[in-house]
């Protein structure tokens, strides 16, 4: 009987202890207990902590020999996590034993567990593909292709699985293995499963076929053009995304016809997957299909026309079409969503000289100016110049961030002294990025802030400042840099040897080269120095 006192006295114990012996000694005695459902208790929240050693391994080895199967099933799981599965392990021993186990669900547990484990496991689990319980079965093969080695017993196993097993699910995984270990060796199943009569092996082949690898183009183009004839959609979907596979190269002009059939096919979900695999499609491919691309841009159907912006490559040069225009200029909240597709899509075109005309007056829309002021990062251009000076005053962060960084790629020196003014004033993610701005110039006027933003209170700032000035200055004027930082009193005394450290890192890395070299990003990560 599960005495509920004992069980939180226990909790209670284990979150007060300092180490890992402390944690583990409160479930030994209720481990040792007789009562079935304290033992389970205390493996369950042995299990939960996480914790490691051989303490914690002698239990889970008892559990994986006791007689009740949820606590023989308990102890796989453990074993599973562990790190060390490898020959000559308790976690390798117990879940190899554990493949024998006469029940099913421990036995399932096994197979799981010993997924990237040591490459000794491939054997046992050989023998248990013949196991009677479908389940486990799946869990066997999952492991197999989880070893992801070139072993032609495995591949041999597989395949008398995938046309013998009786159980469908057993079937997909399998073919799921086949194609991913080998795409070529498998292309026969994959024809199979793609002709079946039964639905499920039907998608089975299309997904398996996105993750196949090892597959020649010719190949991959026979499967896609026979499931884009499909008569079910959700196949025909799975088809095209696997045109832009995961692991090969991608296809080139000869799956030009295919990209054609799948974005005129008459189910939306099959032109809206074309539209999102396109991006991916090879050198070229979307290029040719943007005319088709274009006309899809005025789709009633919202999914589809945002989806084609996205998949939209315009030519070096080639003039915005004019359904895009007409998107861009139009106004009010209706296709807002599309309309902010629409001025990432200018971005990735690259050419300031037509897209930067087009933006500036979206900037007088509120729900368009975060986008906007994000893509004249990538299109600087002096005619933006003073609509960014502007946007700076904008109290939304993100508008006067991405408006310093602008400023930064553009680097008129017109824009110096409203940045300074801005930094004093903002939030630190705001200052942070004004002074990642400011290391863009070379004023006189800059170094001044850039050193006094060392002592800036916010972490993030402080070091944003120390990473800039190490990427503008020479080994010479870090040194002199360094001489003066425990004059900076109002940096606090841990931020201040941190950045002194950092300093003299990178002071000892480049002492041998004569300077900064390299392009920097005007763009500030979103992780490194936050």
């Amino acid at each position: 009987m599960l005495d509920q006192a004992h069980i939180e006295a226990a909790e209670k114990e284990a979150e007060q202890a300092t180490d890992v012996a402390g944690q583990i000694a409160p479930w030994l005695p209720l481990w040792a207990d007789g009562d079935e459902e304290m033992r389970s208790a205390a493996l369950s929240a042995l299990a939960d902590s996480r914790l490691r050693g051989d303490a914690v391994t002698k239990v889970f080895v008892e559990a994986a020999c006791d007689p009740l199967p949820a606590t023989r099933w308990n102890a796989m799981c453990w074993f599973g996590d562990e790190e060390d599965r490898g020959v000559g392990t308790a976690a390798f021993d117990a879940l190899t034993a554990g493949l024998r186990d006469v029940d099913a669900r421990v036995r399932a547990a096994a197979a799981q567990g010993l997924r990237f484990s040591d490459p000794a496991a491939i054997e046992p689990l050989l023998v248990a593909l013949r196991d009677t319980d479908a389940d486990v079965r799946s869990n066997v093969v999952i492991a197999l292709k989880d070893f992801d080695l070139p072993v032609r017993s495995v591949f041999d196993a597989l395949i008398r699985v995938f046309h013998h097993d009786l159980d469908l699910e057993v079937r997909e995984n399998a073919l799921y293995a086949l194609a991913y270990l080998d795409g070529t060796r498998a292309l026969d199943a994959l024809r199979l499963a793609a002709r079946a009569e039964d639905l499920r092996l039907r998608l089975a082949a299309a997904l398996a076929l996105g993750d196949s690898r090892s597959l020649p183009e010719e190949h991959r183009l026979e499967l896609v053009s026979l499931m884009l004839t499909d008569t079910d959609e959700e196949v025909r979907e799975r088809a095209v995304r696997s045109l832009a596979p995961l692991f090969d190269k991608q296809p080139g002009a000869a799956s030009l016809p295919l990209w054609l059939a799948a974005l005129r096919d008459p189910a939306e979900n099959v032109r809206v997957a074309a539209l999102e695999a396109l991006p991916l499609a090879g050198p070229g491919v979307a290029e040719r299909l943007s005319p088709l691309v274009s006309e899809l841009l005025e789709d009633p159907v919202a999914e589809i026309s945002n989806a084609a912006i996205k998949a939209l490559k315009f030519e070096a040069g080639a003039p915005i079409p004019p359904v895009f225009l007409r998107l861009l200029q139009s106004s009010g909240k209706t296709g807002l969503h599309a309309r902010k597709l629409a001025v990432q899509a200018l971005a990735y075109r690259s050419l300031a000289d037509d897209a930067v005309p087009l933006l500036l007056p979206l900037l007088s829309e509120n729900e368009l100016t975060r986008e906007v002021t994000d893509v004249l990062i990538d299109l600087p251009d002096r005619r933006a110049l003073a609509a960014l000076i502007a946007q700076l005053d904008n109290e939304d962060d993100d508008c006067c961030a991405n408006a310093a960084l602008a400023l930064a790629a553009i680097g008129d020196s017109e824009a110096i002294e409203p940045l300074i003014r801005t930094l004093e004033n903002r939030e630190p993610y705001v200052r942070r990025r004004i002074v990642w701005a400011l290391s863009f110039f070379t004023s006189k006027r800059v170094m001044p802030v850039l050193t006094s933003s060392l002592s800036d209170p916010a972490p993030g700032v402080a070091r944003t400042a120390a990473r800039a000035l190490l990427e503008t200055l020479t080994p010479a004027q870090i040194r002199a840099l360094l001489s003066r930082l425990p004059l900076l009193r109002r940096l606090p005394a841990p931020a201040r040897e941190l950045l002194r450290g950092e300093l003299e890192h990178e002071l000892e890395e480049g002492d041998g080269s004569p300077g900064p070299s390299g392009q920097r990003l005007v763009r500030l990560g979103t992780t490194e120095y936050e």
